[in-house]
């Protein structure tokens, strides 16, 4: 309902989406193409979201999305490995996955 209605909206998206959207991404796939900035925003932007604001299944996703990595057994690990990985420098427009 409206505002006004009493009635809230709640909207989830996932761990990958919600990246995208926080380092401007048009495309979720835009994340697998970032310049250097864009490589930076997305680490500082993992680095805010806490393991448990996400399953360890979405984080899993994340790994295996952005760097074709193997899953992890826990989320706190499956972040360090991504923000690990993502901190590696890459020139622009060279793909994220290895």
């Amino acid at each position: 309902m409206a505002a006004g209605g009493g009635e809230t909206l709640k909207v989830t998206i996932s761990l990958l989406d919600a990246l995208a959207v926080r380092i401007g991404c048009e495309y979720l796939s835009d994340l697998r193409f970032l310049d250097g900035i864009q490589q930076v925003r997305l680490v500082r932007a993992l680095k805010k979201i806490g393991p448990e604001e996400a399953s360890l299944a979405e984080w899993n996703d994340a790994l295996q999305y952005l760097i074709n990595e193997p899953p992890r057994q826990t989320p706190e690990d499956a972040k360090a490995r991504l923000i690990d990985s993502l901190s590696q420098p890459r020139s622009a427009g060279q793909k994220i996955r290895k």
